[in-house]
């Protein structure tokens, strides 16, 4: 049993395969981990903005995603990836936790100097979270659907109609 307050961790029988086929890889080294911070900190913190709606939250999430990085013990073949696929679940644990306080207290709008932005930025916070990922995902991140899918563990057909239903959502909404 995990601690109150821990990240639950999601383990299907996909994930302890993967694992069970991987060669047991290098530890990745001090110097490899400040590179990868460096490059993709500010990118992952935008990231997990766009699925959070909170830059405190994504702060918080992108940090967690370094450390379980750094815990993890070996070297993933793709560290980018790693992170990015990292990152994209934590954020939904994050706001799966949170929800009730996030509809409990009212947040200040996000706003800008232009109004079609705010709209916008309104009419996407509403959208769920697959949605939300997936528009940022695709848009923002400019990821393939099939890598989309890899980062949100589901399948391509799921990403396609959730970018489908999205786009519908904020062009109903924005007419």
């Amino acid at each position: 049993m995990e601690p109150f307050g821990a990240p639950a961790r999601h383990v299907s029988v996909e994930n302890v395969a993967e694992e069970a086929q991987r060669a047991p890889s290098s530890p990745m080294s001090d110097a490899d981990l400040a590179s990868l911070y460096r490059r993709q900190r500010a990118p992952m913190i935008r990231l997990a903005r766009l699925l959070t709606g909170s830059t405190a939250v994504a702060e918080d999430v992108v940090q967690d995603a370094f450390l379980a990085l750094h815990q993890r013990g070996g070297r993933p073949d793709n560290p980018d990836g790693y992170l990015r696929t990292t990152v994209a679940n934590m954020a939904k644990g994050r706001l799966r936790r949170i929800g009730l306080e996030r509809r409990a207290v009212r947040r200040d709008p996000v706003t800008f100097d232009d109004p079609h932005i705010d709209e916008t930025w309104a009419a996407l916070c509403r959208l769920p979270f697959r949605q939300r990922a997936v528009l940022a995902l695709r848009f923002y991140e400019d990821l393939s659907e099939a890598d989309i899918a890899r980062v949100l563990g589901c399948r391509l057909g799921t990403v396609k109609s959730s970018l489908h239903r999205a786009l519908a959502k904020l062009r109903e909404e924005m007419t």
